[in-house]
């Protein structure tokens, strides 16, 4: 299983070290340059992307991320690998992502789309379901949204299906592959290993940390989906929020922080309601 480094052409420091930290773990990689959005012009972002109406529009960064993404995926389809792994630039490694990346794919469920190996700190819904994983690591389905695409490993067919219904797309790249809210992505099962491979330095750091980096590719615009509760009224929000935490239970699934394998407590699975 390779794995493709997205990297702006202006960021050599960053790609030599995410190169240091694979050459470490014994990993394939290929560096892959990254679309800069502030260099596209009015027409190359409206031939692929259309806003939605009543919504804050992407930002040209989002688009030139999304179309990074997007290269990537081209790679994953065009080899021959049944999987890829992709990172952007800015993400800390574990040592022991080792385990994952520097040998086989025999540790990935047959069924899986993605295998999210990121995390961005939060709180999110996985199935009642957990396989062990080596090391102590664990896997499950992720039943709920869960930000980020700053590493995630994609199956082959998954790669052509994301390529196949994001030729013009609306939503930033990671909404369209974890966020139910747009289409495709409730329709791939989307693993989460626990604890997470990797992680941004800004999710990671303490805030004001010189350490922290700015995002590799793009900030992200406000929220722009209709059924974001952030947009609904106070009273209507919490009554969904208590809905969707009922039906969660009622499923039997669990909630957990999904820390970094490389923080204190990682492997300290507690499950929550």
């Amino acid at each position: 299983m390779k794995s493709y480094i997205i990297n702006l052409d202006r960021s050599p420091g960053r790609m030599q070290r995410m190169a240091d930290r694979l050459n470490s773990i014994g990993a394939d990689f290929e560096r892959v340059p990254a679309v800069d959005g502030r260099l596209l012009s009015e027409a190359e972002i409206s031939d692929v992307y259309r806003p939605l109406a009543g919504a804050a529009a992407m930002t040209p960064e989002e688009v030139g991320c999304f179309l990074s993404h997007r290269k990537c995926w081209e790679r994953i389809v065009s080899g021959t690998d049944a999987y890829g792994c992709v990172f952007e630039d800015d993400m800390l490694i574990s040592k022991q992502a080792a385990l994952f990346l520097g040998g086989g794919t025999d540790w990935i469920p047959r069924n899986a789309d993605i295998v999210k190996i990121e995390t961005v700190g939060g709180r999110v819904w996985l199935d009642r379901v957990v396989s062990p994983l080596t090391g102590a690591f664990k896997l499950a389905l992720l039943r709920s949204f869960h930000f980020g695409s700053g590493g995630y490993i994609l199956s082959r067919a998954a790669a052509e299906r994301l390529l196949a219904v994001t030729r013009v797309f609306s939503d930033a790249v990671d909404h369209v592959k974890f966020n139910p809210a747009c289409g495709i992505a409730g329709s791939l099962k989307s693993y989460q290993v626990i604890p997470a491979l990797c992680v941004q330095t800004q999710a990671f750091y303490p805030e004001g940390s010189s350490l922290i980096e700015a995002p590799a590719l793009a900030v992200h615009s406000d929220p722009r989906f209709p059924e974001n509760l952030e947009n609904r009224p106070w009273l209507e929000r919490k009554g969904l929020q208590a809905l969707r935490r009922a039906a969660h239970k009622l499923l039997r699934h669990w909630r957990i922080e999904i820390l970094f394998a490389d923080q204190p407590g990682a492997f300290g699975l507690e499950q929550a309601g």
